[in-house]
């Protein structure tokens, strides 16, 4: 069948059905509730604009109500599930919504509940990291000043910090500093190849040559003190390895790999932007498999720059001239609805 026909037809097989959005009251008191980020009607919006893009219907939930009218089978059919349930201070709590989809099987998207207590657990996800043979910076001792401390559950670099970890400080990885530059690569279900695919990666570089630089909490707030680059390939081993990785945590749809490049100089990172990334310098640092996806942050900023010779550019044009919606937020959710639409053949590790 022709490549334009055959997705199509997959483009109309998802239109109708009902999305359920479920996120987080602001005004919810459970006890196991608390959180550090919750997303807003910025991003609520964007994903309700994605639904409706797509000629599905979009319904509004919260958490509760949604988990509630789940077990008392009081809910209106439902196809899939967006779940908006981030940054909680705990992972128990933030599998609620994946942990309730598969009870009433119904797909969940970005993750299931299993992917998020591997994914979001930074100890677990190294470990993965490590076991398939990505570079994963050395373990140090607390007393050693040499270290990053990362903490084991938040997200949105929260907690991160150079130098000595406090003694009070909740539990995290505390590992070998790397001189170099940050970068982060979004993996998304291609339905054109039925498997994962690449955007390009984004390199952070700061306004100096420091390399001791690190895109940290202030500088992801703030937006200031540094400037984007686009690496626009990984190497075939690089990729394979992500891929592999993204695997073994049961991720279907789409996440983020964070990641440290270790560099000489300044001039050794902005060579790396036109040629493919070997994984000798690359060293994982996490996956994101709940990503925040907005329209300039690292998701939509690397959207934007897809061009005619990536892979994923054949989709992306098609679902362009099919849909009028330019957003990421359109062109992720129908990924994400093929991936896990009944019937999709899931790669083994």
């Amino acid at each position: 069948m022709d490549v334009k026909k055959q997705y199509i037809e997959m483009i109309q097989s998802i239109k109708g059905k009902t999305v359920a959005i479920v996120y987080i009251f602001e005004g919810e008191d459970a006890p196991g509730f608390q959180h550090y980020h919750i997303w807003k009607s910025d991003v609520i919006s964007l994903w309700m604009n994605a639904v409706q893009s797509l000629h599905c219907m979009p319904l509004i939930l919260d958490v509760r109500t949604f988990v509630e009218k789940a077990l008392n089978r009081t809910l209106p059919k439902i196809d899939y599930v967006i779940n908006l349930n981030c940054g909680s201070c705990e992972l128990s709590p933030m599998s609620l919504v994946p942990a309730t989809c598969a009870f009433i099987g119904v797909p969940c998207i970005p993750c299931d509940a299993v992917t998020i207590v591997t994914g979001e657990n930074k100890r677990l996800s190294n470990l993965i990291a490590k076991g398939i043979g990505l570079n994963v910076p050395q373990e140090l001792p607390f007393s050693d000043k040499r270290g990053i401390y990362r903490p084991l559950n938040l997200g949105s670099s929260c907690g991160v910090m150079r130098g000595q970890t406090p003694d009070d400080a909740i539990d995290g990885l505390y590992q070998e500093f790397l001189p170099g530059y940050d970068i982060t690569t979004p993996i998304v279900y291609n339905p054109l190849k039925e498997d994962f695919d690449i955007f390009p990666s984004i390199i952070y570089l700061p306004n100096s040559e420091n390399l001791n630089w690190y895109f940290g909490a202030e500088e992801k707030s703030s937006g200031k003190g540094y400037c984007r680059g686009i690496i626009s390939s990984l190497s075939a081993q690089l990729q394979e390895s992500y891929f592999k990785l993204i695997r073994s945590m049961g991720i279907r749809t789409y996440c983020r790999i964070d990641a440290r490049i270790k560099c000489e100089n300044r001039s050794m990172a902005e060579s790396l932007q036109y040629h493919p990334l070997s994984p000798d310098n690359v060293y994982f640092i996490e996956v994101n498999p709940m990503p925040t996806v907005k329209i300039n942050n690292s998701f939509g900023f690397c959207y934007s720059a897809i061009t005619q010779g990536d892979s994923f550019y054949p989709c992306v044009e098609m679902f362009q001239e099919l849909i009028d919606d330019k957003a990421i937020h359109s062109f992720l959710l129908s990924c994400a609805m093929l991936a896990l639409k009944p019937g999709t053949k899931e790669k083994r590790i």
